[in-house]
């Protein structure tokens, strides 16, 4: 079974309610695991880029002032979350960044130049009708980062984890990256296999056996926890969204280049979309 330290967590804060709720579930995690958070927030706005400044002919004095009145809004943001985990007990780094670039091109950048086990991000959403979607940091970091992204669309408890399996080697990974987490949390962990209907009517008796035996090597060496196994039939990521909602999971975990069938090379991964749409916090896993 792989092992997973967590021992250093990355979370990016911006002052948001979503970045509150990914700092208070990387604050859950660091507990059982007796980690270091990493609080980073990237002081960032349109005329940092000498560019943009010089066509809008910004006198330095302004910019400056720009400059301070985010700075000193990024430091109270650092500030505040360095506190609430220091009084719960945890060992926590606080790092302001001020860049032009792009905030997930720093955060990426980090992330490189440090050993992080974990990023945990809010989705950034800010409405209730788009409270499952993600903003343009998040899903850029999702997308390009190497280290695993936890990303925290509501007020998560970590006690039912959904992994989806496609027979990939990240799927797995991901369900290993898992088991550390539940162990720790004495949390249900079920592998859903979902297999495209237009497959399953070819040779559904095959198909059945195929997947059955995949979720039993996948789940073989997990000593001490109970795996729940599930086979659905449709698009998987279709079928992975209506069932972590319709079953309540916490938290899917899925690996970050899990394929479906030839459609992905026109619609891109399941990882992708799931990550996208799901209404649970979705843990993806490179």
């Amino acid at each position: 079974m792989a092992k997973s330290s967590f021992k250093n967590i990355l979370v990016p804060i911006d002052g948001s309610i979503s970045c509150l709720r990914a700092r208070e579930t990387a604050a859950l995690i660091a507990e059982k695991f007796n980690s270091k958070i990493t609080v980073v927030h990237v002081i960032s706005h349109e005329f940092m880029h000498p560019e943009l400044a010089a066509n809008y002919q910004l006198p330095s004095f302004i910019r400056n002032k720009i400059d301070a009145v985010y700075t000193q809004a990024g430091e109270k943001i650092l500030n505040a979350a360095e506190e609430a985990l220091k009084d719960e007990g945890l060992e926590v780094e606080p790092i302001l960044i001020k860049k032009s670039e792009d905030p997930a091109d720093t955060i990426l950048n980090l992330a490189k130049e440090r050993s992080f086990d974990l990023i945990v991000i809010g989705n950034r959403a800010e409405t209730q009708s788009e409270r499952f979607e993600l903003g343009s940091t998040t899903e850029k970091i999702a997308l390009y980062s190497k280290t695993p992204v936890l990303i925290v669309k509501r007020k998560t408890k970590i006690g039912r984890f959904l992994v989806a399996i496609d027979g990939s080697k990240q799927a797995t990974k991901a369900f290993h990256y898992v088991l550390p987490l539940a162990m720790k949390f004495n949390a249900e962990v079920t592998l859903l296999h979902a297999v495209e209907t237009k497959l399953a009517k070819l040779e559904p008796e095959a198909i059945k056996r195929i997947s059955e035996n995949m979720l039993a090597d996948v789940a073989k060496n997990a000593e001490g926890i109970i795996i729940n196994k599930q086979i659905e039939y449709g698009s998987p990521s279709e079928v992975i969204n209506r069932i972590v909602k319709q079953d309540n999971y916490d938290i899917v975990a899925v690996g970050s280049r899990g394929l479906s069938s030839v459609k992905r090379y026109l619609l891109g991964s399941v990882s992708e979309d799931v990550s996208m749409h799901a209404g649970r916090s979705v843990l993806i896993v490179k």
